[in-house]
């Protein structure tokens, strides 16, 4: 009896797990199915997302536009074009330009219209242009060069009014002022002086005297100027009294100029003076002038006022710029433009310097 319970229980025990056992199983089952449901909507959520964007790129291209690796190719494609292009387009102007009888200066600043280009002793020098020094305003079409070999201007405005005027020296000789003051010739600035380059002595200009004198008869405003070679300001001074010794019996009513150039000697005695020295020079030339009662002025070219003086520094004064060719290259203001070197006029034998003033003296 006791044996016959025991097998019922260990039967109904067994049941038992078995039932557990088909519950669990069933249990997995439902999860892996649920799973599995789970993971097919997903798939087909992720297809129909796939060939959505599938069919937006096919509509895009469609419409000829690009993915982006495909559009960082194409910019860097138009980036290599581009380049190479610029450089054909520089290369065959500068080559149209030296063709055309441009030298390789022009050729150059012609790259650079932001910056004053200057060529010295086999090296280029770049000036930034500055807008805290004066311009002088002028278009480029505003100048000429008329029948007569003078330059004209052509420009709009009516307040500008200018006047034709050569400046001279023994190199010119003996001149006929009567037959320089038929040809149009309105004023002169007559050499009054030099100092030598090397050894530094002071020298009259022999035709000083006779230049002056003929150009005054002949009603031919008269100014001066004086080729520095000084090196300090007692040396500018000196310059000056020379000067003031020369013109004292004469109506000069043009300015009192220092000739400040590059010497292009290495043995000339300015060759190592600084910036900062040569424009102490200009200063001290100037004040002095100014104290007797006469207009002073600073006359050199562009290498003058970039390399050798800073244009701010002497911004001050009165300028007389020399430039040779259309249009003018230098930026800031000036008063007389001295635009060529080869000019001709009857009464003169050989080239003579042409200026053009555009203030009232």
């Amino acid at each position: 009896m006791h044996n016959s319970l025991d097998t019922r229980e260990r039967r109904g025990v067994r049941n038992t797990h078995n039932i557990v056992s088909i519950i669990f199983l069933s249990l997995v089952a439902l999860m892996g199915l649920s799973l599995s449901i789970v993971l097919l909507i997903k798939n087909a959520s992720l297809q129909r997302q796939e060939d959505a964007v599938q069919s937006e790129l096919d509509a895009l291209n469609a419409e000829g536009y690009y993915t982006e690796a495909e559009a960082k190719e194409l910019v860097e494609e138009v980036k290599l074009e581009t380049e190479e292009n610029t450089k054909n387009s520089i290369r065959d102007m500068i080559q149209e330009k030296l063709e055309n009888g441009e030298g390789a200066t022009s050729a150059i600043r012609s790259l650079f219209p932001d910056q004053i280009v200057v060529a010295s002793s086999g090296r280029y020098y770049f000036f930034p242009i500055r807008d805290d020094i004066e311009k002088h305003g002028f278009e480029p079409s505003d100048f000429e060069v008329g029948e007569d070999g003078f330059l004209d201007y052509v420009g709009d405005d009516t307040a500008v009014t200018v006047k034709n005027g050569i400046d001279v020296s023994r190199f010119q000789g003996s001149i006929d002022w009567e037959k320089v003051s038929k040809a149009g010739v309105d004023f002169a600035i007559v050499r009054a002086g030099l100092r030598g380059t090397t050894e530094g002595k002071l020298l009259e200009d022999d035709y000083f005297v006779d230049n002056v004198e003929g150009a005054t008869e002949n009603g031919i405003d008269v100014g001066v100027y004086f080729y520095s070679q000084a090196v300090n300001e007692e040396e500018a001074k000196e310059e000056v009294q020379l000067i003031l010794d020369l013109i004292e019996p004469y109506d000069i009513k043009y300015p009192v100029v220092i000739d400040i150039e590059s010497a292009e000697s290495d043995t000339a005695r300015t060759a190592n003076l600084t910036t900062d020295e040569y424009e102490a020079v200009a200063r001290t030339f100037c004040e002095m002038v100014s104290q007797a009662g006469y207009k002073p002025m600073i006359y050199g070219n562009v290498k003058s006022f970039t390399l050798l003086m800073d244009a701010i520094d002497v911004d001050d004064y009165d300028i007389w710029i020399a430039y040779y060719g259309l249009p003018m290259y230098y930026p800031y203001h000036f008063n007389i433009w001295q635009y060529t070197s080869s000019g001709r006029i009857d009464g003169i034998d050989g080239d003579v310097d042409l200026n053009i003033c555009i203030s009232d003296y």
